[in-house]
């Protein structure tokens, strides 16, 4: 009898120690993430951070990631089911999509104004600005896209016959500007910067270009409705995670490093695109700004019949109150 429970404090004091081991506790909850693009800064700092901090981790989150060539890809995952969250996806579509019913939710801005995205040419064409594109091709990455949207915007502005033309992502964009099947590309950040410094391209607009734009959200991270109503205190777990990792991302060098790597590039040029193209400030996720023109923007590019009432832009962006308190 003695034996017994000496055999049974024993067990007990076993499975307490092994409780306080770490990664002992509960099992990760696994999150399935789609990436509008890859090696952005605004797109992939929440995945530099939980591969150089765990951030994820830390709130019981096991990252599944799946890199896609834009921000319809992206949302198509989650419309499908296929993933739980699209981050950094295009307003506009985000907008049109739920619109026509998709099981999706915006659950937070990730990109307010847009100086990071920008328009290039060869150095020897003779464009020198958008309102120089009349019959010309112009670059955007997928329909329904922030570059799309802002696209829109700028060619409205200067009153251009413009050809807009979806290339996909930047690197594909370079190629086929350079081999000249289109006469103006698209980039975002930091890549082709080298390009730009070594005189063979030429940079001839920006996103903020685009009237009012300055202070819109154009980017927005969305989730599968089903996921959030099933799970949602892994939704919050995972949207606390995620401003952590923005925090982080400005907080010191081990960021920058990172997507210097990715990009092979140097530190000094990704601090420099980070602070001019990057502020904190834009990659705030609440609130979504200048709504009303996004919903403008939707309307004209018939992603919307008609205006929205109150209530319904109340219930569009919900979910941004919930997970962003």
């Amino acid at each position: 009898m003695a034996f017994g429970k000496r055999l049974q404090h024993a067990v007990a004091a076993l499975a307490v120690a092994a409780l306080a081991l770490p990664g002992a506790a509960m099992a990760l909850d696994k999150v399935k993430v789609a990436g509008s693009q890859r090696n952005f800064w605004d797109t992939t700092t929440f995945y530099f951070a939980d591969q150089a901090t765990g951030v994820f981790k830390k709130k019981g989150i096991e990252l599944e990631v799946l890199w896609t060539k834009g921000g319809s890809d992206c949302q198509q995952t989650v419309v499908t089911g296929s993933m739980d969250f699209c981050m950094h996806t295009g307003m506009l579509g985000a907008i049109g999509a739920w619109a026509k019913g998709a099981p999706i939710a915006i659950v937070s801005a990730t990109s307010t104004g847009a100086g990071d995205i920008w328009w290039y040419v060869k150095a020897d064409s003779p464009i020198h600005s958008i309102k120089d594109t009349n019959g010309k091709s112009v670059a955007f990455s997928r329909p329904g896209s922030s570059t799309n949207l802002l696209l829109n915007a700028i060619v409205a502005a200067s009153g251009t016959s413009t050809k807009k033309v979806s290339t996909g992502g930047p690197s594909g964009t370079l190629t086929q500007l350079m081999s000249g099947q289109i006469d103006v590309g698209w980039s975002a950040g930091i890549f082709a910067a080298d390009l730009l410094q070594q005189g063979k391209i030429r940079r001839i607009a920006s996103g903020n270009d685009a009237p009012g734009v300055q202070t819109q959200t154009i980017r927005v991270n969305i989730a599968g409705t089903g996921f959030l109503k099933e799970k949602l205190d892994v939704a919050k777990r995972f949207m606390a995670a995620y401003r952590e990792a923005v925090d982080w991302a400005y907080s010191g060098d081990k960021a920058l490093e990172m997507y210097a790597k990715a990009n092979k590039s140097t530190v000094e040029i990704a601090r420099s695109v980070r602070d001019k193209m990057y502020p904190r400030d834009s990659m705030r996720t609440k609130p979504i700004g200048n709504i009303e023109l996004s919903i403008q923007q939707a309307i004209a590019d018939k992603r919307l019949p008609g205006p929205l009432k109150p209530e319904r832009i109340r219930e569009m962006l919900h979910y941004v109150d919930v997970l962003n308190p």
